[in-house]
């Protein structure tokens, strides 16, 4: 009531006066106008209004509400809202003064701990809209490094005798190591972050592999980017690269050896083979003789060809020219040298004996031996 009777009696007095510029509804940054005002614009000069601020804001008397007046110049106070920051611990420092909240723009000198201080190297904190700049808190400064430390194997580019919070050295390795770690170290307040290692890229310990074997002299180590060369073991063929390299410390690829070898020469029936071993390796040939009174038909040979036999021969039983069924068919062979055996598929060739002439057909006395079997032709006596 007290309030409502005070606006009342504000523009009755600004009215009787003649002022009559008004004021628009006031835009109050982190804070509000109360409700029931919302009706009395634009304000007239010298008119006032009760408003509170947000939470963490107050007005410039401190307090959590006030009044604001219509003026020739606009609104006052130009900022309602002011932010309240409170002070009462800084980390790794310390304050000796008692107050413990500060109106937005107030500034405060602090005292951190030896090593440390506030972000940037400041000393003050200002209380801002949006709370304490730089933060209460004081960091470990940067101190100087000496020296970075000496490696094995390794050392730094561009060294000098001191070097500054956070900056950074680069460690570079012989010839035969390489960084173990991060190549760069950095200073830390006094001390440098950890130091990396240069190791050995040479290669130790070859490896050995079951079908294949060193073609030269094997070595305690071998430097990064030497190769070794394998060859196959008997019965085994390379299938791609026969080396192996060193890099970095590792060894890479491997030889691959394919076993081409071939046993158990396939069985001709009627026929032995000429020494026969256990196992033999490609390209190699195994003879085979045929038994009794059989011939080869084929290839007398076969030959291991990555791990399989060509097509094997085969024993077929020869023919005998029979001189009692040429006597009883009235023939005789046609060339005067007598051939009583014959290879199966060889041609015997018959005439009829003086005084006979053909019965059967002309082809016939031109006939094939076929596994020890043949068809023998026919002739009749002349009459007349």
């Amino acid at each position: 009531m007290f309030l409502l009777i005070n606006i009342v009696l504000t523009l009755w007095f600004s009215c009787a006066h003649g002022q009559v510029k008004p004021c628009d509804v006031p835009v109050i940054k982190h804070g509000r106008l109360y409700y029931a005002f919302k009706g009395y614009f634009p304000a007239s000069v010298g008119q006032q209004f009760s408003y509170r601020c947000n939470r963490y804001f107050v007005t410039p008397s401190q307090s959590s509400w006030d009044y604001m007046t219509c003026t020739l110049k606009g609104w006052s106070p130009e900022v309602p809202c002011l932010r309240q920051c409170t002070f009462n611990y800084l980390e790794n420092g310390y304050y000796t003064n008692s107050q413990e909240k500060y109106l937005q723009g107030k500034t405060v000198r602090v005292r951190c701990h030896d090593g440390y201080s506030l972000h940037n190297n400041q000393n003050t904190m200002t209380c801002t809209e949006k709370g304490w700049y730089p933060p209460p808190i004081c960091i470990r400064v940067g101190l100087p490094c000496g020296l970075p430390p000496s490696i094995q194997n390794g050392a730094v580019r561009h060294k000098k005798d001191s070097y500054q919070y956070g900056e950074k050295v680069t460690y570079t390795c012989d010839e035969g190591f390489r960084i173990y770690g991060f190549a760069s170290i950095r200073c830390l307040g006094g001390k440098w972050s950890r130091t990396p290692k240069c190791i050995s890229t040479d290669c130790f310990n070859l490896p050995s592999f079951d079908d294949a074997v060193l073609t030269g002299k094997k070595k305690k180590s071998y430097r990064s980017g030497e190769q070794v060369a394998f060859k196959c073991r008997p019965y085994y063929q390379l299938n791609g690269s026969n080396t192996i390299q060193c890099v970095k410390s590792k060894w890479i690829g491997r030889p691959v050896c394919r076993d081409v070898s071939c046993v158990n020469p396939p069985r001709v029936e009627n026929a032995v083979i000429q020494s026969e071993k256990p196992r033999y390796q490609n390209g190699e040939r195994v003879r085979y003789k045929c038994t009794g009174t059989y011939d080869i038909l084929g290839d007398i040979e076969v030959t291991c060809l990555n791990g399989t036999w060509t097509k094997p021969p085969q024993c077929k039983e020869a023919c005998e020219i029979s001189e009692e069924m040429m006597k009883k068919h009235n023939l005789q062979l046609k060339w005067t040298s007598k051939k009583l055996y014959s290879k199966t598929q060889d041609h015997i060739e018959f005439i009829c004996k003086r005084g006979y002439h053909p019965v059967t057909p002309y082809p016939t006395f031109r006939a094939a031996c076929r596994e020890g079997q043949v068809v023998y032709p026919h002739c009749g006596q002349d009459t007349g």
